[in-house]
């Protein structure tokens, strides 16, 4: 069969530049530089190659036609379509895929004239020369690196038939391959209430060397990993039937490729058979008494309600008193008396299998489900203190003082406020917490005043630590001599 004549340049004939990005074309005598036509906007599926027509060596000007296809392996005996020509014309093909972790591949290009393929714009494969009507073709080792990256053929066919072939496989033999598959992504669980079985599906990972994955599972708390079953597919129900709703297990994927290398975990999911509440929060109302709880909305397919409790003195023994029901995440409660003393309220979760969060009845600091809230004290202290005044060096001793024994004493320190006979206007001349080892309660102070011989009246109260007041005191009278 007689052989094509290798590419000379003539006028006809473009030299393609090195890279693909222009071209060199021969006008005349003229030398001028022309640039890649662009591909018309076609989209293709996922790993799918675009491919162009030209009419054309030089792959410039307006494509004739763009559409899609799914492996570079072609022969032409004529014309590839209307209203190409059979012969001089170009054919490119162009993707960019993910490789996953990347690692060794193999590209193997073969065709009759010319076929060169880049990778990322660097050319791996150069075959460029006439040939007639037999192929001949070229295979290279290279490393590709993770992530995504394009691959680019470009043939042409200068005479005769135009046969092209092209494929780019991994090295999955251990003694090319050291790189582990990327961790499986998008994993996701289920849990049926009605078979207390675990569901677990995941992403289709990236690899073009994966064997297989392996599902793994742990309880929570311990650091003992479980197989539960190596798959092609990309979900699975786990055999493992939940004792009582109530345990919480994690799970994990790892993925395998043909050399043997095996990836590290994928995120690790919890599944809760039992939704949980992870937090409890509340405020006091001082102007309704009313205590508002809310908590993080739960969102898993098996939950069904929330219990709000309140632990309260029934029949002098404190218990958790159920206050009722919600499908919401707050809750506000009747009027609680401001008396300064420590609420507690908890949030318990059934799901639609009928199984509620545990309700012991102690009360557990540590419980995310349960909320420990001070109510502020609303109540002041009962009885005014005992007020004396005397001299003092620079003016009038006041001393306030209280005998209510310190077991029962509710309050946390002493005021004294004093004013010029005849005035209306207080002044504070002591806001001061007493010594808790005196008994009697006392504070004492003495006020600087000057020797002029007016009268000043004094009156004392405690206060709380909410900072409530108790009765004054009867009002002292002391007159300063004159100096």
């Amino acid at each position: 069969m007689p052989q094509k004549s290798p590419v000379v340049p003539q006028k006809s004939l473009v030299a393609a530049v090195t890279g693909g990005a222009l071209s060199a074309v021969v006008l005349g005598s003229l030398l001028a530089v022309a640039p890649q036509a662009a591909a018309a906007d076609v989209t293709c599926a996922t790993n799918v190659y675009k491919r162009t027509f030209y009419k054309n060596t030089s792959f410039s000007g307006t494509p004739v036609r763009t559409d899609c296809d799914s492996a570079i392996d072609q022969s032409w005996s004529g014309a590839p379509l209307s209203g190409m020509p059979s012969n001089n014309f170009g054919v490119r093909w162009s993707v960019t895929r993910d490789f996953g972790s990347g690692g060794p591949f193999t590209f193997t290009a073969s065709a009759t004239d010319g076929v060169r393929v880049y990778l990322d714009g660097t050319r791996k494969i150069d075959l460029w020369q006439g040939t007639g009507d037999t192929p001949r073709s070229k295979s290279v080792n290279l490393t590709v690196p993770s992530g995504k990256h394009t691959i680019r053929v470009d043939h042409v066919n200068w005479s005769g038939a135009a046969k092209v072939k092209y494929s780019y496989t991994p090295r999955t033999s251990a003694t090319y391959d050291g790189t582990k598959p990327l961790a499986p992504t998008g994993v996701k669980t289920a849990y049926n209430t009605t078979t207390r079985r675990t569901t677990v599906s995941w992403s289709a990972n990236k690899e073009m060397d994966l064997a297989s994955y392996s599902l793994y599972r742990r309880p929570v708390g311990s650091g003992t990993w479980t197989k539960v079953t190596t798959t092609t597919a990309r979900g699975f129900t786990d055999p493992l039937v939940n004792p009582d709703d109530r345990t919480p297990y994690y799970y994990e994927v790892r993925a395998k490729d043909k050399a043997g290398n095996t990836s590290s975990g994928s995120t690790d999911v919890i599944v809760r058979p039992l939704p949980v509440v992870t937090s409890l929060t509340g405020t006091y109302d001082k102007a309704t008494g009313n205590v508002s709880l809310t908590w993080p909305l739960n969102t898993e397919p098996h939950f069904d309600h929330y219990t709000v409790l309140s632990n309260d003195k029934v029949d002098g023994s404190y218990v958790w008193v159920p206050l009722g029901t919600t499908k919401g995440n707050d809750w506000t409660t009747g009027p609680v008396t401001a008396d300064g003393e420590t609420r507690h309220y908890r949030v318990l979760v059934t799901n639609d299998g009928g199984t509620t969060t545990y309700n012991p009845a102690w009360l557990d600091a540590n419980a995310t489900n349960e909320l420990w809230l001070a109510v502020p004290d609303g109540i002041a202290p009962a009885y005014a203190p005992d007020l004396a005044l005397a001299s003092c060096a620079t003016g009038i001793q006041a001393t306030a003082s209280d005998s209510t024994p310190p077991p029962i004493r509710d309050f946390i320190g002493f005021e004294i406020e004093r004013r010029e006979a005849g005035t209306e206007t207080w002044s504070v001349v002591l806001h001061k917490t007493f010594d808790p080892r005196l008994d009697p309660a006392k504070a004492t102070v003495c006020d600087p005043l000057p020797s002029d011989g007016r009268t000043y009246q004094y009156r004392a109260r405690t206060y709380d630590a909410a900072e409530n007041h108790s009765p004054y005191s009867e009002m002292r009278a002391l007159t300063v001599p004159v100096g």
